[in-house]
């Protein structure tokens, strides 16, 4: 009776200790190139895939020359296999599940400041702003 037990115990454990979330997400730009930020840090350059740990709302950021910087905060929620109490199952199962998010954005193209006239609208804010004496 106690070998059972013992094995049974051990096969328990060894079931337990197989069970695996596997979370990835892809990040692509329209055009492509860019540089990927995932909560302040830098993660390659579009597209770029990479491993995750939390469901939450990252702050994504995208940076590439000409272009202007675009930040974005998707809402990244979990798949019902990773809602509690579902995910204590999940977690011990004999099997990996595996979430892949992809999100895609387009860059808008960055317009070219003329310095004259943003020195002349900077000088008649200035006019407007200071008392006269």
């Amino acid at each position: 009776m106690k070998r059972n037990a013992c094995f049974w115990v051990a096969l328990l454990a060894a079931v337990s200790l197989s069970g695996c979330v596997e979370r990835q997400m892809t990040l692509a730009t329209d055009p492509p190139g860019a540089k990927a930020y995932y909560n302040g840090t830098y993660v390659g350059q579009t597209p770029v895939t990479f491993h995750f740990t939390y469901y939450q709302a990252p702050d994504l950021k995208f940076e590439k020359d000409g272009y202007r910087t675009f930040r974005t905060t998707p809402d990244v929620k979990p798949p019902l296999y990773q809602v509690f109490p579902l995910d204590l199952i999940a977690e011990t199962s004999p099997f990996t599940f595996y979430d892949k998010r992809t999100f895609s954005y387009t860059l808008e193209a960055a317009t070219k400041t003329d310095t004259a006239e943003l020195v002349k609208r900077a000088e008649e804010l200035r006019d407007e702003t200071v008392p006269p004496r």
